[in-house]
């Protein structure tokens, strides 16, 4: 029904897992408090976070409601639709780059070689557009439409949406397709990133590259920062420049968000734009004029008590 290979073989191998355990802890009989102490011993035992938690539940639930097409003794009476999500505490605002910190990063990658080439490309394309990783990696040159500036990016569930190119992200793609030329199977990929062997760059190799331009980098040292961190920047940087709802909403389109709640995790204004807020709001010329108003009697007063005491 519309599910990729990928989430199909992660299903499948959340419910071995489940399975697994069953045969670990001696349990023959599945109910309710089962798949709930199946979802504490992934949080306590394997450290799962709630988003891996949730997942697997999903994955649960799905199989066990084929269970019950497939009309098997007892899956009916499972209760998987009130088996409740698994939640976190709450972790504060999403960690970003400020903008400088962003040029340097992309700054610090050397043009010199082909594949630096290649990784500035990438990494600019990734924070230019707040892509996900695995979204910059999935592209292929006939997604990009030269003519109407146009990219299209494969997101999350099949789900495609395309953004708009401006004038230097499409210069950027332009000369990397020409040094992308140099690249051992370009003529044979279809895919706009290679790795050295001709393939499509993987999700590891990308990752563990993006570390080598952070490491150097003193200012960003004990941060903890990822491809991923480009995408919150995007989206940080995005709000910074507005404070309307339709940003937001325009936001969670480029982004490719499922839920308005997904990019409402990004509305945590730094404090310049909290600064900002307060300075330019109502409330600033209200105090000014009150505070000119008690100056004012403050001062005839003071003049008064003088005049007295002379």
């Amino acid at each position: 029904f519309n599910h990729q290979p990928s989430s199909i073989a992660a299903n499948a191998k959340d419910v071995l897992l489940f399975s697994a355990f069953c045969r670990q802890h001696h349990i023959r009989t599945i109910r309710g408090k089962t798949l709930l102490r199946f979802m504490t011993w992934l949080h306590d035992k394997r450290n799962n976070c709630s988003g891996t938690i949730n997942r697997k539940r999903s994955s649960l639930c799905m199989y066990f409601r084929h269970l019950r097409l497939m009309q098997i003794p007892g899956a009916k009476e499972l209760p998987v639709e009130s088996l409740p999500r698994a939640r976190d505490a709450y972790r504060g605002p999403v960690k970003v780059l400020e903008p400088d910190e962003v040029s340097n990063l992309l700054g610090s990658i050397d043009g010199a070689s082909v594949i630096a080439r290649r990784d500035f490309a990438l990494f600019t394309l990734q924070y230019s557009l707040g892509l996900r990783l695995g979204e910059v990696l999935a592209v292929d040159i006939e997604d990009i439409n030269f003519r109407e500036n146009l990219i299209t990016i494969h997101g999350k569930g099949r789900r495609e949406r395309t953004l708009p190119l401006v004038k230097h992200i499409v210069s950027l793609l332009q000369e990397w397709l020409i040094f992308r030329k140099a690249l051992l199977g370009s003529d044979e990929s279809e895919a706009l990133f290679l790795s050295k062997k001709g393939n499509r760059l993987s999700l590891r190799a990308a990752e563990e590259n993006f570390q080598k331009f952070v490491t150097p980098i003193e200012a960003l040292k004990d941060r903890h920062i990822v491809p991923h961190t480009l995408r919150h920047s995007f989206a940080s940087h995005a709000l910074e420049n507005g404070d309307d709802m339709n940003k937001l909403v325009v936001l969670k389109a480029i982004l490719g968000h499922a839920r308005m709640k997904s990019t409402e995790i990004y509305l945590h204004p730094s404090i310049t734009l909290q600064r900002k807020a307060i300075n330019d709001h109502l409330s600033s010329d209200i105090l000014a004029e009150l505070r000119e108003k008690r100056t004012g009697i403050f001062r005839i007063q003071s003049t008064r008590a003088s005049a007295k005491a002379g």
